[in-house]
């Protein structure tokens, strides 16, 4: 089955980050970047998937359940894909909590934000 490269998402990295001399990491200044990617449905499979060793996991909680949050799977060009941990997708800021390379492209598992955890 075809994907369909039909669908938007903005990448959000920090390029510049740094630490300080007390040894305190700062971001650098945000950059948004909107490329194409091609949605596909997240299922059990796919969340057993992510708990196996073979996925990369982005962030520090691991693979949370699925629960309230919004999730959603994504095919992101690997020319397209640098390693970012946050997206903005259909207006929701969502952090990537996995990502695993397909081909010539990266399947990037992302989950909605809630509360605390959006940035200010």
């Amino acid at each position: 089955m075809a994907s369909r490269w039909n669908d938007e998402v903005t990448l959000i990295s920090h390029p510049g980050r740094y630490q300080d001399s007390m040894g305190a990491w700062h971001e650098g200044e945000q950059v948004k970047r909107r490329v194409y990617c091609a949605p596909s449905m997240l299922g059990n499979l796919t969340m057993a998937q992510l708990r196996s060793s073979e996925v990369r996991i982005t962030g520090n909680d691991g693979v949370p359940d699925s629960g309230m949050h919004k999730m959603h799977s994504l095919l992101i060009r690997a020319a397209d894909y640098n390693g970012e941990t946050q997206v903005i997708y259909h207006g929701d800021e969502m952090q990537v909590i996995a990502a695993t390379t397909e081909g010539e492209n990266y399947r990037v598992i992302i989950h909605e934000l809630l509360g605390n955890d959006k940035a200010t």
